[in-house]
């Protein structure tokens, strides 16, 4: 008889346990999670807003010391598309407040808009499901097609997505 009460014990609190939030995973050729952020002046969004648009997504944080590395190169490349209406490069910070990452892009010299993640204390971006895309390696980076579908990605030091890869897809 004890052992069957500790077995249910067991039982109850696992079942009370909360559970981990659901994760949403960014697959090669398939649909891009839609993940939910905020645009430079703080409006609400989505990644499908931006629908007809070739999309490129940065997740980064400003105590990566690779993702320091690249933001020289991230700038050349923003500065190369901004001007194209077909073109969209959303650059989020991850695991921190975004003011410590608007105020470290305005020290270096950067002037890319930095997108809001609502998320400040891991590395995650909420999508409108209710799931996750977690944060696997900073930086992330990943190029999406007018469609939604992912068709590059980048993680770590690797080789970064380049102006003729965005434009490979318009």
């Amino acid at each position: 008889m004890h052992r069957l009460i500790v077995v249910l014990l067991a039982l109850s609190f696992n079942a009370t346990a909360a559970s981990p939030p659901a994760e949403s995973f960014a697959r090669m050729n398939s649909a891009f999670p839609d993940i939910a952020f905020a645009t430079p002046e703080g409006k609400a969004a989505k990644l499908s807003d931006y629908r007809g648009k070739v999309v490129l997504v940065k997740l980064w944080a400003t105590w990566c010391g690779v993702c320091q590395a690249k933001w020289p190169g991230h700038q050349a490349l923003y500065d190369q598309v901004k001007a194209d209406k077909d073109v969209q490069l959303i650059t989020i910070s991850v695991f921190e407040d975004q003011q410590v990452s608007q105020d470290w892009v305005t020290s270096k010299g950067f002037d890319v808009p930095l997108f809001r993640n609502p998320i400040t204390d891991r590395g995650a971006v909420p999508v409108v499901d209710g799931s996750y895309l977690f944060v696997k390696g900073t930086p992330m980076t990943f190029l999406i097609d007018r469609n939604g579908v992912l068709r590059k990605k980048v993680v770590g030091s690797a080789a970064p997505i380049s102006a003729a890869d965005i434009r490979g897809l318009i």
